[in-house]
């Protein structure tokens, strides 16, 4: 229940270029001197580590902070907003909802006042940067004394890991020295937009950051499987390539269909839903995305697209030349096949010929090929020579 009368202030400080004093929308702007904030005890607001009361029983867990203040204001204007609210908890909420529109709209406004003032068509927007630094609980006179409020950690993941010491199947372990050791631009980037998104919750990055990294994983994969104009043309094609299943295809085409909507996955409303929410602190995010968190979908499309990348090798074409080994023996590269830029770039091959004719040349490289890899030549699905005949791409099974 609301009171008539405020029965808490919040106090922070702002920093800008221009800061006019008064009475702005239910916030007083007022002079403060560093002697004052020094004896009112002003600091930022931080939330804390609280024990685990079981101990006995979470030996090892993960748990994260609600709130962490990323910037240090230090600033002799103040920004005070009192407000009627039932706890300090939802008092600093609300007042920062006040606080930020308010500078919000001082940004904005200071562009118009330059450009006024200038007579300039644009300018450049500077922020006004607020942190709140006092929260005070007040009486029915209006008398201020420090509110007690507490952001503590408490939510639990983890507890009592690892559960086993060995993986559940026996060729994991050689997987994973396969996968650390693919070297792929493509597969780099989207595992770390997904790792980013699986973590943002307990490191405080914020939704919106965790749902567009969460997309970004899969969408990094799909733009480099085709050349097509339209997302979903090249969706279609990369669907044949890595063998995404009909379910997988059908919760993307979601995923970007909320994007293309509003311009944002993170947003597929052009409503502000969070705003009618009752005031509370943390203050909530208006993203409205459903994935992200243990989502199987970004992760299975990074391993089909390692699965297919790891069949596919890039062979380029070269004119072989002879050299002398150690043994002082000529020796020809004619036929044969070597790594290129290895470190960088795995499935880089370069293949050293004077073939000309295609038919003979395709059957030269997949005999190298079988041989260097140690693979059947039925297992070499296509060798196709690229226009130019300058380059040959080779594909195997898909193991």
């Amino acid at each position: 229940m609301h009171r008539d009368e405020p029965n808490y202030r919040i106090c922070a400080l702002i920093i800008s270029e221009i800061i006019p004093e008064g009475n702005f929308f239910g916030c007083e702007i007022r002079k403060m001197t560093f002697a004052e904030q020094k004896k009112r005890k002003f600091s930022p607001i931080q939330s804390v580590f609280s024990e685990i009361r079981d101990t006995k029983y979470y030996k090892t867990y993960a748990t994260s902070l609600p709130y962490i203040d990323p910037i240090r204001i230090k600033s002799k204007y103040v920004v005070i907003c009192d407000i009627s609210e039932r706890e300090p908890r939802a008092a600093l909420g609300g007042a920062i909802r006040t606080i930020d529109r308010l500078c919000r709209f001082l940004s904005i406004v200071y562009v118009e006042d330059a450009k006024r003032k200038f007579n300039r068509e644009h300018f450049g927007l500077l922020p006004y940067l607020y942190q709140v630094n006092k929260i005070y609980s007040l009486n029915t006179s209006g008398d201020e004394a420090n509110a007690d409020l507490k952001l503590e950690s408490g939510h639990i993941y983890l507890p009592n890991r690892p559960e086993l010491k060995k993986w559940r199947d026996k060729n994991t372990q050689k997987f994973l020295e396969d996968i650390f050791n693919f070297h792929d631009v493509i597969l780099e980037c989207a595992t770390k937009y997904l790792y980013r998104s699986s973590i943002g919750h307990f490191i405080l990055d914020s939704p919106e950051k965790i749902a567009l990294d969460h997309f970004k994983s899969i969408e990094i994969i799909v733009n480099s499987l085709s050349k097509k104009k339209e997302f979903k043309q090249r969706l279609e094609e990369a669907t044949k390539k890595i063998n995404l299943t009909d379910e997988e295809k059908k919760e993307i085409l979601k995923m970007w269909d909320d994007r293309s909507s509003y311009s944002d996955v993170a947003h597929p409303s052009p409503y502000d839903q969070a705003e009618r929410y009752p005031n509370q602190f943390p203050i909530p995010s208006n993203v409205q995305y459903p994935k992200g968190g243990f989502d199987s979908i970004a992760a299975n499309v990074c391993l089909k697209y390692f699965a297919y990348k790891k069949s596919l090798f890039s062979i380029e074409l070269d004119d072989p030349f002879t050299y002398t080994d150690r043994s002082g023996d000529k020796q020809s590269t004619d036929n044969s096949l070597s790594e290129v830029n290895a470190q960088w770039e795995s499935n880089r091959l370069c293949f050293y010929t004077s073939e000309k004719n295609k038919t003979t040349l395709t059957q030269k490289i997949k005999k190298e090929f079988s041989k260097e890899y140690k693979i059947s030549e039925a297992d070499i699905l296509e060798v196709k020579i690229e226009p130019g005949g300058k380059k040959v791409v080779l594909q195997t099974k898909i193991s």
